[in-house]
């Protein structure tokens, strides 16, 4: 027979039952607590009760990295941000992990960390969870992430490149430097430059087959010649090369390739700038040659004129000419 005290607040449902261990289970409401230990003792007359297995939340990371994370694009970054929840969380009992729990991990990683990267991190873990709850049988009355309020966000970048730094960035050599110019000149992701094969490349045509996007689109933009020159300086670094199968063109990696722009920034005492701003000097521009907002989309592949918007920062000073 169940046994039900109220202490603080709160309800602590106790079930004794011979063959099986003392089961207790806390609940804000005593009506929730009552059905929980009736469909718990029915389980147990019928032998249908299986007790709870005490999951380790690392564990459940571990599993969503090689179960789940490989099927995500983004699975590389994300596997640096999983790392990062297993450092800070990974002895904790799932069951153990309320809203206060992450309420308070949250507050200690803004000290260290933006309020973006943060979310980023939360978003995750309230992912696996779901996944844990719904897929694996791990038994949480809720997820304690969506309880939690998320940081708020900045709004978006509007660093745009200023007299001279451009320069300063292609004053580097080698693969660095096309990538840059390819960035610039097409305003495509981190990577979609970094997926770029050589079959991709339609040299007679001057267009770029762009087969794996962040919507799961493919599309096909047009280069620019200094676009083509970048990319058949890179070929011709790769002649001497026969793979057994097609490799791409660029060998960094993600991570890889923010960490040397961000050194480069640093040479050149270039502050505030990350390689996706690249993306945003590009969409600028193709509006600042005359580009409408169709013709723009279908080179950045934006669906949303929201976000396209988002992505175009005009600077006054260079629409005077057009008021006369």
């Amino acid at each position: 027979m169940a046994t039900i005290r109220k202490r603080g607040g709160r309800y602590h449902a106790q079930i004794r039952k011979s063959g099986y261990a003392s089961l207790t289970k806390t609940f804000s409401s005593l009506s929730t607590a009552r059905r929980w230990a009736s469909a718990t003792e029915a389980d147990m007359e019928r032998n249908l009760y299986a007790p709870p297995v005490e999951a380790i939340l690392g564990d459940l990371l571990d599993r969503y990295e090689k179960e789940v994370s490989p099927l995500h694009k983004s699975h590389q970054v994300e596997k640096y941000r999983l790392q990062t929840l297993k450092k800070y969380l990974g002895s904790q009992q799932a069951s153990t992990l309320t809203s206060t729990v992450i309420a308070r991990y949250r507050d200690e990683r803004l000290k260290t960390v933006s309020p973006a990267s943060l979310k980023r991190e939360l978003v995750i873990l309230r992912s696996v969870l779901n996944t844990a709850i719904k897929e694996w049988g791990i038994a949480l009355q809720s997820n304690p992430v969506s309880m939690v309020s998320l940081p708020k966000v900045a709004r978006g970048r509007d660093r745009r490149l200023e007299v001279g730094e451009e320069e300063k960035l292609l004053s580097c050599s080698g693969e660095l430097k096309r990538i840059i110019i390819i960035a610039l000149e097409t305003g495509m992701r981190r990577g979609e430059i970094l997926n770029i094969k050589k079959s991709h490349i339609d040299f007679a045509r001057q267009t770029l087959l762009i087969p794996l996007t962040k919507t799961d689109i493919p599309r096909t933009i047009p280069l620019s010649s200094r676009a083509i020159e970048a990319l058949r300086a890179q070929i011709r670094g790769f002649e001497n090369v026969v793979p057994i199968e097609e490799t791409t063109l660029f060998s960094y990696t993600a991570r890889g390739l923010s960490g040397a722009f961000l050194r480069l920034c640093r040479k050149h005492k270039l502050d505030n700038l990350h390689f996706h701003d690249l993306r945003h000097e590009a969409t600028s521009r193709f509006f600042e040659k005359g580009l409408n907002p169709v013709e723009v989309a279908t080179i950045t592949g934006h669906k949303d004129p929201r976000m396209l918007m988002h992505y175009t920062h005009l600077r006054a000073e260079d629409l005077v000419g057009r008021l006369g």
